[in-house]
């Protein structure tokens, strides 16, 4: 063999192997980073989505199982009280508390306890006079006395052990820690999927791609097409039962091929999975894997095409330039070594204005163009991870817009019953806690019925509309609050304001409404709107509930539409009410 056909080999051999080296490595890295973004993409997804449903689940068990806290700390109040009187003994009146306390059913299993500051259970269904100060939680209890925890337990009838959740709330004379606990997976009830059902369907995972999820027993809670369905026997093309193996592992990735309605065919989808122990969910991120890789089958034929163009390229150099001095050819083995060691900072000093030299400056082009097309990719990616950043502050901005949608009235804009609940017991609390005067305004469209008939329900809503600004442009201060209270009724709470100040707020709201001068034939008080108010303003903090002072500004505003409507009335809980110039009565 000729030492020119040498020659040809070699640099023949040698671009398809540095072709093919690059190729393949630059195919390898690509396609492995690629599924690796897709799938950290979908495991981020389903972790924010996990997330979220946690956070809807507890605060829910939270608000629930505190408000039956805080219910049994004042019947063990009252008890207390009676004790202290004279009415019954200590002994009588705990007995009563606790056959009261044990009579409450909590989810399905639980219950309420008591435990004192020794760790011992003074009220217990199973363990009463029993010593739990070794458990961490007991200690936790004894150290916190009040607020929310979570625990894994097993009663003495349970086989294993699981997480509870419990509020607990402290009455200091006789040392109880009143606790209220459940199993967390017995308050599915309290969780409402329209929380997160659009954030949830509204998340985008490639092309096609979507999130769902699903129940121990393959029911699709939340799904874009199938919802409600039961998915359960589901097989794929070789007749795996690819849901009962996600029920089954409760964690992890599966790929299996997947027809939706309206599709012609079934294609691989690759699924991440994570399992909700307290919902018993399965929160699932999909996308069909031709999506997944489709990017590298690109890059193939690009590589492919990369690769032919060298070798057709190489074939005719080595032909053209085989008759050189081998030193220059040797310079370019060398670099071509490198270029295999992944090296791509290279370029060769050309001396020759020959063919040589032209090989040499295609060389160094060519390395140029790799190294420029590595970091095209290397760019692609980060601009991946930044997309994904960004979708995923989407994600958290959308969550935000719908916490204040879902605490807002859809009609009037203002706040609605929920975020009222919410609103009065923070201040009914701040009350008690700081003794400052606390009111409550409840106000009432008269004859808003009669409106209705005669003017039509659009007319009636545009009217509350109208009403909801001027009772919100009545408020001075951050800390006023109005709210829908239902139907033509509205509520204003008014944090540290007596009642002086109460009915002032009140009597202004009140002309403010005549003052817009709304037609209304139909009314028996005046030809324009008028509404009549009941301001309730509690001053005495001792034995005092929520719902009692509530139902005195509703006694209140009764009273103002005995009197004739049209007029605010005002009482001091539990004293006597006043009313102003437009009609007064006695509490």
């Amino acid at each position: 063999m000729g030492f020119r056909l040498q020659i040809m080999l070699i640099l023949v051999s040698l671009s398809i192997i540095c072709t093919g080296l690059m190729s393949f490595i630059g195919y390898t890295v690509t396609n492995k980073l690629n599924k690796e973004l897709v799938l950290n993409s979908l495991q981020v997804k389903v972790d924010d989505t996990y997330n979220l449903i946690d956070s809807a689940v507890n605060t829910s068990i939270k608000n629930y199982l505190g408000t039956i806290a805080e219910i049994d700390a004042e019947i063990v109040e009252s008890y207390y009280a009676r004790f202290k009187s004279g009415e019954l003994t200590e002994d009588a009146a705990k007995k009563e508390i606790e056959k009261i306390l044990l009579a409450q059913k909590v989810g399905q299993t639980g219950y309420v306890y008591v435990v004192d500051s020794q760790g011992l259970l003074q009220v217990h269904p199973y363990l009463k006079n029993t010593d739990l100060s070794n458990f961490d939680f007991i200690k936790t209890q004894i150290v916190q006395k009040q607020g929310y925890l979570e625990y894994s337990w097993k009663n003495p009838a349970d086989r294993i052990e699981k997480k509870k959740a419990m509020s607990m709330t402290y009455f200091k004379p006789w040392d109880y820690i009143i606790s209220v606990s459940s199993y967390k997976t017995e308050f599915v009830n309290l969780v409402n999927t329209q929380d997160f059902k659009a954030n949830i369907l509204s998340t985008v995972v490639g092309a096609t791609g979507y999130m769902f999820i699903m129940d121990s027993k393959g029911q699709l809670i939340i799904h874009p097409k199938q919802e409600g369905a039961s998915i359960y026997d589901s097989v794929d093309s070789q007749g795996k039962k690819f849901i009962q193996e996600i029920i089954k592992n409760k964690n992890g990735t599966v790929v299996y091929p997947w027809k939706n309605p309206g599709e012609e065919s079934a294609r691989d989808k690759i699924v991440v999975y994570k399992y909700y122990q307290p919902m018993d969910w399965y929160i699932c991120s999909g996308v069909y894997v031709n999506e997944l890789i489709k990017p590298v089958q690109l890059l193939k034929k690009k590589f492919r095409i990369i690769s032919l163009s060298i070798l057709l390229l190489s074939i005719l150099i080595s032909h053209i330039y085989s008759k050189a001095i081998l030193r220059p050819v040797k310079m370019l083995i060398t670099a071509a070594e490198r270029v295999i060691n992944g090296n791509f900072d290279i370029n060769i000093k050309n001396v020759r204005n020959d063919e040589i030299g032209h090989l040499t400056n295609i060389f160094n082009q060519m390395i140029l163009k790799v190294k420029i097309y590595m970091e095209s990719i290397r760019m692609a990616n980060q601009k991946l991870e930044e997309a994904n950043v960004g979708l995923e502050q989407k994600v958290k901005e959308r969550t935000e817009q719908l916490e204040l949608l879902s605490n807002l009235d859809g009609m009037t804009g203002i706040a609605n019953r929920r975020k009222m609940d919410e609103y009065l017991n923070h201040a009914w609390e701040l009350t008690l806690r700081n003794k400052h005067p606390l009111s409550l305004i409840i106000l009432d469209i008269d004859f808003y019925k009669n409106y209705n008939d005669t003017y039509g329900h659009p007319a009636g809503d545009e009217c509350l509309k109208k009403i909801a600004r001027a009772i919100s442009v009545s408020l001075k201060r951050s800390t006023d609050f109005a709210a829908r209270y239902g139907g033509e009724e509205f509520v204003v709470i008014l944090s540290n304001t007596d009642q002086a100040g109460a009915a002032e707020v009140a009597e202004n709201i009140r002309k403010k409404i005549e003052g817009l001068e709304i037609p209304h034939v139909s009314s028996l008080v005046s030809s324009y709107v008028t509404v009549s108010l009941g301001v309730s303003t509690l001053l005495d903090f001792q034995n005092q509930s929520l719902p009692a002072f509530i139902r005195s500004a509703d006694e209140a505003l009764y009273a103002a539409k005995e009197s004739g409507r049209n007029r605010s009335i005002a009482v001091v809980c539990p004293a006597r009410h006043e009313g102003n110039d437009h009609g007064s009565d006695n509490c």
